[in-house]
């Protein structure tokens, strides 16, 4: 291999960040430390997130803008939430971002469905819909979390094992997530596809009983500890936002440097990007632009389907290239190079052979690197970058597949 050394690195490290990057996200925002605990991280600071299982660093994170539609999400005892065969009561239970407590939802005696729930949300038809809670075993290792069958057609719903960590069952085509942080805390989620416009639905969250079932002889004493419910609107969970009134935005985070502070080659070249995308989504994880979609090299990792990297390489407002390769996974770093030069462009994925391209000129007048997203504003969903890297040369297949390894 050719020693040749990128003239832009950008290398995620834990609690460190470049001062080139300029950061921009109006409002304070979460994040999962190293501690497997959630965090709030002050408005434009880049946010630094964890595997809360493992606690591996995981990189930058960087969002779209959501918004979480439950009313009151952090005083469950509030008169919005109803409880049926249940109560709700503030525990002694410290909450996942400790600055805090949970809630428990503990079943009564009565033989019926002990649910607590959310009425009057409002739906709309051909929507994704992510709804989500933080949830510890309180002597019931079983809650079901339900989006309504008069918004989605049919119910759409998962159960979740809060003992053995497992996702037991599944309602309609709901794609679930269940995530393990400290302390004996899951992060229970459903992504599923509204059918229809509907303006009052409830949302439940369900106990079950050891076999499974939701109608069931309740003891009285038994149920689980809540925390952080969050219905929004796009698909899988994002970080968590809490509401009182009304429903609460976070804004999308925005990251760019300027390319004029740094050496970098406007002829040819190759990108190299480190990161991941959730399962079932897909984010472009960096992007060489001119201030518009004109002119463009874009890196982005799709996990639907087979998973896939792309890279596109839009010149004077026309398409030049479009190079995909598939091998991506959901939630799993990939490493991928793009490489340009006039009538030479190539992919390469974890290590892959080259997916090239011979006709198109390279985009001219680029100015600017974005992070976790396009030059017309758009982000996320979601992703981590673990590290982008400009080199000033395109280089061979032989150092593409040296340096996606």
């Amino acid at each position: 291999m050719t020693i040749i050394y990128p003239t832009l690195p950008l290398l995620a490290r834990p609690e460190v960040t470049p001062s080139a990057l300029a950061v921009t996200r109006t409002s304070a925002a979460r994040r999962v430390n190293a501690l497997g605990r959630v965090e709030t991280v002050a408005a434009n600071v880049l946010r630094h997130d964890y595997a809360p299982d493992t606690g591996a660093y995981r990189g930058w994170l960087v969002e779209e803008a959501r918004s979480n539609l439950f009313l009151y999400t952090e005083t469950l005892t509030d008169a919005l939430w109803k409880t049926d065969a249940a109560s709700v009561a503030a525990g002694a239970v410290t909450a996942p971002e400790e600055t805090g407590t949970a809630f428990t939802l503990t079943e009564n005696a009565a033989t019926a469905i002990h649910t607590l729930y959310q009425e009057d949300l409002s739906f709309t038809a051909s929507q994704d819909y992510a709804l989500s809670v933080f949830a510890k075993s309180n002597g019931r290792e079983r809650l079901q979390i339900v989006l309504p069958s008069t918004a989605f057609g049919a119910v759409q719903s998962a159960v979740f094992n809060l003992v053995a960590g497992t996702i037991d069952a599944t309602e309609g085509s709901a794609v679930p997530v269940l995530e393990a942080l400290a302390d004996g805390w899951y992060r229970c989620a459903i992504t599923a596809t509204a059918a229809s416009t509907t303006p009052l639905a409830p949302v439940h969250f369900r106990l079950r009983d050891t076999t499974g079932f939701s109608t069931y002889d309740g003891d009285g004493s038994s149920g689980v500890h809540l925390w952080g419910p969050q219905l929004e609107a796009g698909s899988g969970a994002t970080s968590y936002i809490a509401t009182t009134s009304a429903p609460a935005n976070r804004p999308a985070d925005q990251v760019n440097l300027s390319l004029g502070a740094w050496p970098f080659n406007p002829f040819e070249g190759t990108v190299l990007v480190r990161g991941a995308v959730p399962g079932g989504q897909s984010a472009t994880l960096a992007s060489l632009h001119d201030g518009t979609s004109d002119n463009r090299l874009s890196v982005t990792l799709d996990t639907a389907g087979g998973g896939s990297a792309s890279v596109t390489v839009v010149a004077g407002g026309a398409t030049v290239a479009s190079l995909t390769d598939s091998g991506v996974t959901g939630g799993a770093e990939a490493r991928c190079a793009a490489a340009f030069a006039a009538d030479d462009f190539a992919l390469v994925l974890n290590g892959s052979a080259e997916v090239t391209d011979t006709g198109g000129a390279v985009p001219s007048g680029l100015t600017t690197l974005t992070l976790g997203g396009t030059a017309d504003g758009t982000v996320g969903p979601r992703c981590w970058i673990r590290q982008v890297g400009v080199f000033p040369r395109r280089l061979s297949e032989a150092d593409l597949q040296t340096i996606t390894v």
